[in-house]
This record gives C-alpha cells, sequence and structure tokens, in this order.
C-alpha cells in the first residue's frame, strides 16, 4: 500500500475468545440462567474472528483488492496487495498446486464447511427428537415451549429490531424461571449431548467428501504461519 502512496494499517489482531461451539451444540449455562435468564455474555464479531472491524476508503478498497491496474502511476499487482501479500505467505506449502497458493488466501472457506455440517445435521431426526423429549421436560414443569429456540425467542424477552426504541426488561423472574427450567431439562435430557454426536458425525461426513481441500487447506496454514513468523522478524520480505 506504502509503494502505491496509501499509508494503510490493519488493526492488531486479538486471541479468539468466542465460544463458537456453544450454539452448535445448543448449550445453556445454568449459572448464566439463573443470574440473567437468556440474556448471555455480549458477543461480537471481533471476539469469533479476532478481527476488530475497521473501515476503508475508496482509493484503499480499490488497491486492496484489484480493481484498478495503476494508481498514482504504479502497477497494482493482480489481485491487489492482499492477493499478493497471500502469495508470500502461501509460499512453500506442500502438496499444493503453484496456481492455488498464488491465490488470495479465502478465510471463509472453512466457515462453509462448518455450515455444510450444519445443515446436515439440523436435518438428523435425533435432533427433532431430542427437541420433543426437552419439550416434554419443560411441560412437566408448566411451561409450553414446542423448541429451545422458542423458549429463548419468546416475546416476553426476546429483543427484536422493533425493540431499539423501547428495550424490553431483562433479567425478569419469568424469564430467570423459563432459562433455569430450560438450562435444567437440557442436562437431564442429554439435549446437548445429542447434538453432539450428530455434529460430529455430520462434520466427519463433509470432511470425508473433502478430505483432499481440507489437505490442503491445513497446508496452506501451517505454511502461512510459518512465514508470517519469517515476515514479522524480517527473513522473509516481498520487493514491489
Amino acid at each position: 500500500m506504502r509503494h502505491v502512496g496509501l499509508d494503510f494499517r490493519f488493526p492488531a489482531v486479538e486471541p479468539v475468545t468466542d465460544l463458537r461451539n456453544v450454539d452448535l451444540l445448543g448449550w445453556l449455562d445454568p449459572g448464566q440462567a439463573a443470574k440473567s435468564g437468556y440474556l448471555g455474555e455480549g458477543r461480537n464479531p471481533d471476539e469469533m474472528t479476532g478481527i476488530p472491524s475497521y473501515s476503508v476508503t475508496d482509493d484503499e478498497f480499490y488497491v486492496l483488492y484489484g480493481k484498478v491496474r495503476r494508481f498514482h502511476g504504479r502497477t497494482v499487482p493482480s489481485g491487489g496487495c492482499m492477493a499478493k501479500a497471500d502469495a508470500l505467505l502461501n509460499r512453500g506449502a506442500e502438496g499444493v498446486a503453484p496456481a492455488d497458493a498464488g491465490k488470495r488466501f479465502d478465510d471463509d472457506e472453512v466457515p462453509r464447511y462448518v455450515d455444510s455440517a450444519v445443515d446436515l445435521a439440523f436435518k438428523d431426526p435425533r435432533i427433532a427428537a431430542a427437541e420433543r423429549e426437552w419439550s416434554d421436560c419443560m411441560r412437566s414443569g408448566g411451561l409450553d415451549y414446542r423448541s429451545t429456540d422458542q423458549a429463548g425467542g419468546d416475546p416476553r424477552w426476546a429483543t427484536t429490531v422493533n425493540d431499539d426504541l423501547s428495550p424490553k426488561p431483562r433479567g425478569t423472574r419469568a424469564e430467570i424461571d423459563t432459562a433455569v427450567a430450560d438450562a435444567r431439562c437440557r442436562e437431564e435430557t442429554g439435549y446437548s449431548d445429542v447434538r453432539r454426536a450428530v455434529f460430529v458425525e455430520a462434520e466427519n461426513r463433509v470432511i470425508g467428501q473433502s478430505r483432499a481441500r481440507l489437505d490442503a487447506i491445513r497446508s496452506l496454514n501451517q505454511a502461512r504461519l510459518a512465514n508470517s513468523a519469517k515476515v514479522l522478524d524480517g527473513t522473509l520480505t516481498l520487493s514491489w
């Protein structure tokens, strides 16, 4: 970016702290339920990716992603500065074709495999059966919900876009009592255990179907990690 006259820096990356498997497992923490109902700790994209949000100007975008061939009289690399930097980090990835190693790294590729596994898992009848068993448990305590999503999404406390101007009270007695019963029924019925078994099977099926590509992604990640260390200590540089 400096080569073409733009002083641009990405924000510092932080460790990923979000417990993403909580969603896949359908886990509801009993302690949190007793404290504030369904109102969990705040979650934001920074926690999920480690990358704080940032903005770019139009010129920065054009050069970063190669939307122009030249900028201020200087040649912009094919694919932009992002693709050029990725090609450097991808160097030496074992079993990866040069053409693939030269491409911009797709951060969303593995999450798409996860989404495929999620789609498979939710078609599994065992999850529907687990929801019914959970629902029966809740009904025995006088609470009528067909699913865990329906309980957490009860209009008495669930926030929607229509609640921006008049937020609903959270952590009410009704919400806490429902969430506590919900967490208890999930544990008594083995709800999260069922989801774990189903998701593991679905993920293993996706892995089996895409083994070659996932092996390539792993090789790319290993090379990128090693090359990043070399870039940071100055032993790997790129001439623009």
